[in-house]
């Protein structure tokens, strides 16, 4: 496998789907749709990578992205934000410091991959 990734995601179909195609591509996929239970999903899988939806009941991504940031040993796992709100994925740029990729969905999966894998240092940026 290339990697473990996490997505954080209140809409199961979507997650489904990405975990689906991410496995095509050599990636294990694992999902969580309660923002609630994210950060103990997180911290039982130590995923290499989490694609994590900025709008969801609960906790939203910015929320689940702080405590994430704020915890010692899960603090450096690279983040890509997925929004619905595609539109405005340029004003969410400041999101973790700027540090998080935001995608806008529909999710193409070709420019995902292409993210995930410069994430996680396989490609050039």
């Amino acid at each position: 496998m290339k990697g473990r990734i996490l997505l954080v995601d209140d809409n199961p179909n979507l997650t489904h789907l990405l975990a689906r195609a991410l496995a095509k591509f050599g990636y294990e996929a694992y999902e969580e749709n309660d923002s609630m239970r994210a950060h103990a999903t997180i911290q039982r899988l130590n995923p290499d990578l989490i694609l994590l939806d900025v709008m969801m009941p609960g906790k939203d991504g910015g929320d689940v992205l702080a405590e994430l940031r704020a915890d010692f040993h899960l603090s450096r796992i690279p983040v890509i934000m997925l929004t619905a709100l595609a539109h405005e994925a340029g004003s969410l740029a400041h999101i973790g410091g700027g540090n998080c990729p935001v995608i806008g969905k529909p999710v193409e999966l070709s420019v995902l991959v292409h993210e995930i894998e410069r994430m996680l240092g396989r490609v050039a940026a």
